[in-house]
């Protein structure tokens, strides 16, 4: 979507996040309902329908790859069941990403190995990862938890922060650096402007600073105003997505997301 300077979408983690088992629907229906919100609306997927459950099964990711080819654009986020250091696992992911013809593909931290400041980063196989992906025409990010400066300026550090010769990005998700200490007294914008040059992809949701709930943008406490200004201003031309979720009582997804569209071009 053009009209805010970046390629828009919406994950379809709110049609199965904190919703009963029993109120899921399969991955590539999720994938219409978005699509159908609006023309130029891109989509992210997860391969699964929750980070504790196992992945879709044949058919229905025969489905997804389908639908997600009628998609302006796709990103895909790493399973739970990937979320580990595990090499040969990460190249599956890699695999499933170019299968639904993903731009992107959003690790956390704990995909390379590093979850605390004494664990040690394999350089050279997370470079060969990272050209792996490459060769798929898919690019890596990393994305940021609550209080991950020291985590992202270490990984672009010894891998290198210039994506286009590493192939490895980052993912700012706007609501963990909401509940974030480390970045000043304006975090989300402190975050998108520390990382504004390696920065490929957003995750835009709400919360009012204590915890992770994935509410509506205007819903919470983070000033949208601002960050769509620095997202400008930055010149941020990648592609982000709305994750949020329904109200926690029942809800529409689909509501919830066109809610958040409105929201943004209200404030932009």
């Amino acid at each position: 979507m053009a009209e805010f300077g970046f390629s828009l979408g919406a994950s379809v983690w709110g049609f199965f996040g904190r919703r009963a088992p029993e109120e899921w629907p399969t991955l590539p229906d999720a994938v219409r309902s978005i699509l159908s919100i609006g023309p130029g609306l891109g989509v992210e997927v997860w391969g699964s329908k929750a980070l504790d459950v196992p992945s879709a099964d044949r058919e229905e990711l025969e489905a997804l790859y389908a639908v997600c080819h009628e998609a302006p654009y796709v990103t895909v986020h790493v399973r739970g069941v990937h979320m580990t250091w595990d090499p040969a696992g990460l190249r599956r992911e890699i695999d499933f990403a170019e299968r639904v013809g993903a731009r992107i593909l959003v690790l956390h931290p704990v995909c390379l190995g590093l979850t605390g400041p004494s664990d040690r980063l394999d350089v050279p196989e997370i470079r060969r990862l990272a050209e792996y992906a490459a060769d798929r025409g898919v690019r890596i990010a990393l994305e940021n938890l609550q209080d991950t400066v020291w985590l992202l300026d270490r990984v672009l550090e010894e891998v290198g922060d210039d994506p286009r010769e590493t192939n490895l990005g980052v993912c700012i998700d706007t609501g963990h650096a909401h509940m974030s200490h480390d970045a000043g007294r304006e975090p989300v914008t402190n975050y998108l402007e520390r990382y504004a040059g390696p920065l490929a992809h957003v995750h835009l949701h709400d919360n009012r600073g204590t915890s992770d709930e994935h509410l509506v943008p205007g819903d919470g406490s983070i000033d949208w105003p601002r960050v769509l200004r620095v997202l400008r201003t930055i010149g941020f031309s990648g592609t982000a997505v709305l994750e949020v979720h329904p109200p926690p009582r029942g809800g529409d997804p689909s509501t919830a997301i066109e809610a958040g569209l409105r929201y943004l071009r209200s404030v932009s």
